[in-house]
């Protein structure tokens, strides 16, 4: 036999390995079954149930670096997951589930490929062991295929070889990690004990939003901030505060011409929004757009903005506004009442005052990020308003500063229907405003 067909025969069947090794793994790691079916919507004492958890998880003073303990259980643990599942929009297509076991945890993801008549599922299980308080991944599987260790490990490496010392971001998440001083899974329970970096949390945060902001939605934000200087330079030096109805009516009528000009108005919404917060609460526009970009723009000056005659009105409406456009209103009308009942028990009181701001504030941001035409509706309505009560009613009769002790013994808790009937008269309230007319 020649030396050529010996190579022949040899090279053959490398070859069709070669190149159907992809399939191969395609086929492994595809299925056509879930191991995660997607879980229900939380109802609402699941609801209830995790206001409180992440209200016991708080610190109580969220400004003063502070040493915090946090202990759950896996109930609490696939509780908080579902709900980040949900409000992220990433049901059904997303279902997760967690499992602690002394000294690991394990969890299973699947993601839906394809709804045909054959649907493909991606399903993947990672485990953790707990080694110096550290969880580090032992083994993931994806479908029928096992990663070898190895290509973690290598995969890893590379990551943190390329973004160590370029990516702040990635530096902030390392130094999250390190002000974990400990972390046990024990009996059913996980327990993280770790440093409250103020600083930290904010930069991270920071730097999360500005991964769902695009490049043209920053420049949206760039424009709308322009504006808003614009029109704080008109108001005069003597005069201390001016009502929240001096930008909204400017900002809008400017997107509404956008929109007429080919911008899309839901985008023109929720970007105003974010933007008129970061100006209300007198904060850095880099939040938004980071540092580098936020260093070519001239600071716009500050002047109080009220609604009702209260500043801190204005700051709620607006803040939930931002939230609700960019996260979705579920996540915001969670984070205003974890807010009041916050306050209720370490501030100033449960203020029924600030939760309608705060439903204002959802249901403005709801409707001008709801669909194209009622976007651009919001948009006209806005630019035509005569007064804050056409969408905020009045509010100088509620009882405010409510301890968490008087709260509990008027409403015994927020599934109460007394407190619901509080909640729904606020909602009648505020859709009989002239601004949420005719737009059910």
């Amino acid at each position: 036999m020649s030396l050529t067909k010996v190579f022949s025969l040899l090279l053959h069947p490398l070859l069709v390995v070669v190149l159907s090794s992809p399939i191969i793994v395609l086929l492994l790691a595809i299925q056509t079954e879930p191991v995660i079916v997607s879980a229900p919507a939380l109802t609402a004492d699941e609801i209830s149930r995790m206001e409180q958890l992440l209200l016991e998880s708080a610190p109580q003073s969220p400004s003063i670096r502070s040493q915090q303990n946090l202990r759950l259980n896996a109930d609490e643990l696939n509780l908080l997951l579902r709900y980040s599942i949900n409000s992220m929009q990433l049901s059904p297509e997303w279902a997760a589930v967690l499992s602690l076991d002394d000294n690991a945890v394990y969890t299973d993801l699947t993601f839906q490929l394809a709804d045909s008549w054959i649907p493909l599922f991606l399903n993947i299980r990672a485990n953790f062991n707990l080694s110096n308080s550290t969880l580090a991944l032992d083994k993931l599987v994806v479908g029928k295929l096992q990663i070898p260790k190895g290509l973690l490990q290598l995969a890893f490496s590379r990551i943190r070889d390329n973004l160590g010392n370029k990516n702040s971001a990635y530096r902030d998440l390392n130094q999250l990690f390190a002000d974990v001083d400990q972390v046990s899974v024990l009996q059913g329970h996980m327990l993280v004990a770790l440093q409250w970096d103020p600083d930290l949390i904010s930069r991270i945060s920071d730097q999360t939003q500005q991964l769902f902001i695009s490049d043209r939605d920053r420049q949206r934000i760039i424009e709308h901030y322009r504006l808003i200087s614009e029109i704080a330079t008109t108001i005069p030096l003597n005069q201390r505060a001016v009502s929240l109805n001096t930008f909204l009516v400017p900002l809008f009528a400017a997107a509404y011409e956008k929109s007429e000009n080919g911008s899309d108005p839901i985008a023109e919404n929720r970007t105003l929004f974010q933007t008129l917060a970061i100006y209300i609460n007198n904060e850095d526009i880099s939040q938004l757009l980071g540092e580098t970009l936020a260093e070519q723009i001239q600071p716009a000056k500050y002047v109080e903005v009220r609604l009702q005659r209260r500043q801190d009105l204005a700051q709620h409406l607006v803040s939930i506004a931002a939230i609700t456009s960019s996260a979705g209103a579920d996540f915001a009308q969670l984070l205003s009442t974890i807010k009041e009942a916050y306050d209720a028990r370490y501030r100033s009181g449960f203020s029924f005052s600030d939760l309608t701001a705060n439903t204002v504030g959802v249901s403005l941001a709801s409707l001008s990020t709801r669909d194209h035409a009622t976007a651009i509706e919001m948009q006209v309505r806005f630019a035509a308003l005569q007064a804050e009560s056409d969408y905020m009613p009045e509010v100088g009769n509620n009882r405010d500063g409510i301890s968490e002790s008087d709260f509990t013994a008027i409403y015994s808790d927020r599934n109460s229907h007394e407190y619901q009937q509080r909640l729904t008269n606020i909602q009648a309230l505020i859709e009989a405003r002239p601004l949420f007319q005719g737009l059910d």
